[in-house]
């Protein structure tokens, strides 16, 4: 069976409810993918050696693709386009950050995740890692299906629909960061995805 991995954003978890509502579908529909959601480290770099070490712990063939929420979303650009991968793997991606650096900054110093508990310190470092894991250009249209809603109050939809251009899109007008009625698109994230 084929494997998806989930990665979720900034700040929160594989108990995030869009991480819940992917596992449900999949099950529920016996979608042919097994499901992994990684818990993400706060630090890009170590967040990124995760997912490294689980795909090559994976046999090329059995990686479906990549569901990227936010801060996920970047980091699965950046995985799609790995050296260590003999194909371009399809991405989806949920209200995508393009730009984290800017954003997360704002949370320099001590947060606490809301889902585990964790205290984690954002450091000034992560900024410039972030920076490195930037993708200029997406490697094939065809396999990256883009799903924003023009009202997320965190990130700029604008961002994500014009350095993702060549996209497959689902832009949706209102909606919120969460991305509204997530429940309703997973039918079309599991068809692009087979």
């Amino acid at each position: 069976m084929k494997k998806l991995i989930y990665l979720h954003g900034f700040n929160s978890s594989p108990e995030s409810l869009k991480a819940k509502m992917t596992a449900d579908f999949i099950r529920e529909t016996s979608a042919p993918f097994e499901l992994i959601i990684p818990a993400l480290p706060s630090s890009p770099i170590a967040a990124i050696e995760l997912v490294i070490s689980l795909i090559k712990s994976l046999r090329a063939e059995d990686l479906a693709g990549f569901i990227g929420s936010s801060l996920g979303g970047y980091f699965s650009l950046y995985l799609q386009q790995l050296a260590c991968l003999n194909f371009t793997p399809r991405v989806v991606l949920i209200n995508p950050a393009i730009r984290p650096h800017d954003v997360l900054v704002d949370y320099l110093g001590e947060n606490v995740n809301p889902y585990t508990g964790e205290k984690y310190v954002v450091e000034l470092s992560h900024m410039d890692d972030l920076r490195s894991l930037s993708v200029p250009v997406i490697a094939d249209g065809r396999n990256t299906f883009l799903l924003t809603q023009t009202g997320d109050e965190v990130l700029d939809f604008q961002q994500a629909s014009t350095t993702l251009s060549d996209a497959k899109m689902w832009v949706q007008f209102g909606g919120d960061h969460s991305f509204q009625h997530y429940d309703l698109v997973l039918p079309s994230i599991i068809n692009f995805l087979e």
